[in-house]
């Protein structure tokens, strides 16, 4: 592994002593947790936005916050086997809300977790308490897995949103004139 001495990282960091003595293996970890972390936090807002819709709020933001992660998925999910919506709609946005509820899972074990790379392994060794449990979670873990998190969690957004303008979508119009449904959570 080279460090960051040896080649330019790509970009500037605001402040550059954070990355003294970083390698690539860190400096690919660190970047893919950030946008791991902007997906799941896009995956959320979406959420909420459907979980609006889902009880019928005036306004998104007139009532306390349901919950994050896990648990807004879970509240997501209560009030879509609640609604009149066709059984194919709530499969559909159903597989998806299991899928995002895994995204979060990782999420968490990766961002509330405590890394230590391995060398004789080239892996990462992820640490972070359960709840509930006595031991914490001990895994092994791929830089590239936190990129595919982020990947997968992006393709998670998109199909959240698209449900969310299938069922609830509001006309609206771009700066060009072109109509069509859009997302909106009536802030």
């Amino acid at each position: 592994m080279r460090k960051n001495g040896d080649r330019p990282l790509g970009f500037e960091p605001p402040i550059p002593h954070l990355l003294e003595g970083m390698d690539e293996e860190e400096l690919a970890i660190s970047m893919g947790l950030g946008l791991a972390a902007r997906k799941a936090a896009e995956a959320e807002y979406i959420l909420h936005g459907i979980y609006v819709h889902l009880i019928e709020a005036e306004k998104a933001y007139s009532q306390m916050a349901v919950a994050t992660g896990g648990k807004l998925v879970k509240e997501c999910r209560a009030k879509l086997e609640a609604s009149d919506l066709p059984a194919s709609c709530k499969t559909s946005l159903a597989e998806d809300l299991d899928a995002t509820e895994e995204g979060f899972r990782l999420r968490n074990r990766y961002l509330h977790g405590y890394w230590v790379y391995d060398d004789e392994s080239y892996q990462w060794l992820t640490l972070k308490g359960a709840h509930s449990a006595q031991r914490p979670e001990i895994t092994f873990v791929d830089s590239h897995e936190v990129w595919e998190l982020a990947e997968r969690l992006q393709s998670l957004c998109s199909r959240l949103l698209h449900w969310d303008v299938a069922h609830f979508g509001e006309p609206a119009d771009d700066e060009d004139g072109h109509e069509g449904l859009v997302s909106r959570k009536r802030i």
